[in-house]
């Protein structure tokens, strides 16, 4: 009986024991409460990528592919590679019309062209290239940069395209393979090659001259094979595509400044993120400046290597070509009415 109680008592001294070690032990640490933010943040998604399409009519070193050129630079610069432009020169995307249509369907983005070839969607876009409208360049950028050249985007924009920039690229002077050209009596005769629109072959007429129509990507051949005996475009054109070679007298007749044009197709425009497009106006305003700056010093250097070049350079008598044209502007009033008259008087109120 003694062992039983003994082994019984140790049994309860023993659970005493247990009972105050677990008594006295610290409590458990509580579960860590969740962090409502994860240890690593969900990345942020990828910026969109676009791949653009730019035509364009002219030699890789002309200054409208210059332009196209710079523009492309800044443009990935700034979207840091998310907006890529791809330039196609001497118009490997077809020629003016075509790229226009592509812009509009979607299947180009952006072109090089020049007003006139706008005429087609609304014919008050033909005086816009009527010669001798500007005094120089300064009148000309006066124009485009004010309220005549809002109305002309607005406009641009009905028919399904953004006016991205405008582009001055130097005034337009004749060349032939037949005669020196001084008087417009000289020009007759001359199958003078223009571009294929309404107002180049008004002006051509009002000169003088025979205007033949032709699509820039063939002038070259056209004028080796004397298909045409000449074509009239800015010295740096001239130059660039070698015009020089197959051409042998130059009249500095400054009869046209037309402007050129940079063009986004509406329907692939609306799809870039407003971001995308404010950057690029904002790099042609600047590829702009660039390309005027390196035409302001090259022109008188241009017309020296046209000289060496083998070509005659003639003086003409400017105000005899400016009487032949006057009746031009009064025919575009009548055909285009009051608009065409309101637009000539912002014009010539411009140049004041």
């Amino acid at each position: 009986m003694k062992k039983s109680t003994l082994s019984q008592l140790i049994t309860v001294v023993l659970l005493i024991v247990i009972t105050l070690t677990a008594c006295s032990a610290p409590a458990p640490a509580p579960a860590p409460t969740p962090d409502p933010t994860p240890a690593v943040s969900d990345p942020t998604p990828a910026a969109e990528k676009f791949t653009l399409k730019l035509g364009s009519n002219t030699a890789p070193s002309s200054p409208e592919n210059m332009f196209a050129k710079k523009l492309s630079e800044l443009v990935k610069e700034k979207t840091s590679g998310n907006v890529v432009i791809n330039v196609h020169d001497s118009a490997t995307l077809g020629d003016h019309l075509e790229r226009q249509e592509g812009l509009r369907l979607g299947t180009i983005d952006m072109t090089l062209t020049s007003i006139g070839y706008l005429g087609g969607y609304n014919p008050i876009f033909n005086i816009f290239e009527m010669p001798y409208l500007f005094k120089d360049e300064k009148h000309q950028n006066a124009v485009y940069q004010g309220e005549v050249g809002e109305m002309i985007s607005e406009e641009a924009e009905k028919h399904g395209f953004i006016m991205v920039s405008f582009l001055e690229m130097g005034a337009r002077n004749l060349t032939n393979s037949k005669k020196p050209v001084v008087t417009p009596a000289d020009m007759k005769g001359l199958k003078i090659r223009v571009p294929e629109t309404k107002s180049s072959m008004d002006a051509l007429t009002a000169m003088g001259g025979t205007p033949t129509p032709m699509a820039f990507s063939e002038l070259y051949m056209g004028l080796q094979q004397k298909q045409v005996d000449g074509q009239e475009n800015p010295f740096s054109t001239i130059y660039s595509s070698k015009f020089h070679e197959v051409q042998k007298y130059l009249s500095l007749t400054g009869h046209q400044r037309i402007e050129q044009v940079c063009l986004f197709g509406k329907v692939n425009w609306d799809k870039l993120p407003k971001e995308y497009q404010d950057i690029i106006l904002a790099s042609a305003d600047e590829a702009n400046l660039y390309v005027q700056e390196l035409i302001a010093k090259e022109e008188s250097d241009l017309i020296n290597k046209l000289k060496e070049g083998g070509m005659e350079i003639n003086e003409v008598d400017q105000p005899a070509f400016m009487k032949n044209i006057q009746p031009l502007r009064e025919q575009y009033v009548k055909e285009y009415g009051e608009l065409a008259a309101t637009y000539f008087k912002m014009i010539d109120a411009a140049g004041k």
